[in-house]
């Protein structure tokens, strides 16, 4: 598969076909990958505390354009609506719409299912040394 043994180009192999499978498995709701993962966080979190756009920024690890260009198209979509604080108005909570809470389920399963697939055949320890290897290889890494 990589003759070569650069992991470079396993990484961003798997990277594209994640991408790739996530964007069709969630096309028939009308989604991005990108967006059905987003929303599915801010389904669970939502749950328990205030969601903003810097918390999507911090959680997918992306810069501020990214996460404003992606939080534009759910909103343009009606999936969610982004309200000022009256405290700050600088500050946006992002609130689910009816539209969105109506796909709420049929998301997260979607996900579970991606994630199920991914860790199909692979054992718990393996699971933890694929996620420790990566944390490692991300703090190697010297990029904001």
């Amino acid at each position: 598969m990589n003759p070569n043994g650069h992991i470079l180009g396993v990484v961003n192999t798997l990277s594209k076909k994640l991408r790739r499978f996530c964007d069709q498995s969630l096309a028939e709701m009308g989604l991005t990958g990108t967006q059905g993962r987003v929303l599915c966080y801010i389904f669970l979190a939502s749950q328990w505390q205030d969601v903003y756009q810097r918390n999507i920024e911090e959680i997918f690890e992306i810069r501020r354009s990214t996460a404003t260009g992606i939080l534009k198209l759910l909103e343009r979509d009606g999936y969610i609506n982004r309200i000022s604080v009256v405290a700050d108005a600088r500050l946006k909570k992002i609130i689910l719409t009816g539209k969105s809470a109506a796909l709420q389920s049929m998301v997260v399963q979607e996900v579970d299912r991606i994630d199920a697939l991914i860790r199909r055949g692979l054992s718990d320890e393996e699971i933890a040394t694929y996620i420790h290897l990566t944390e490692r290889i991300c703090e190697n890494l010297p990029v904001e």
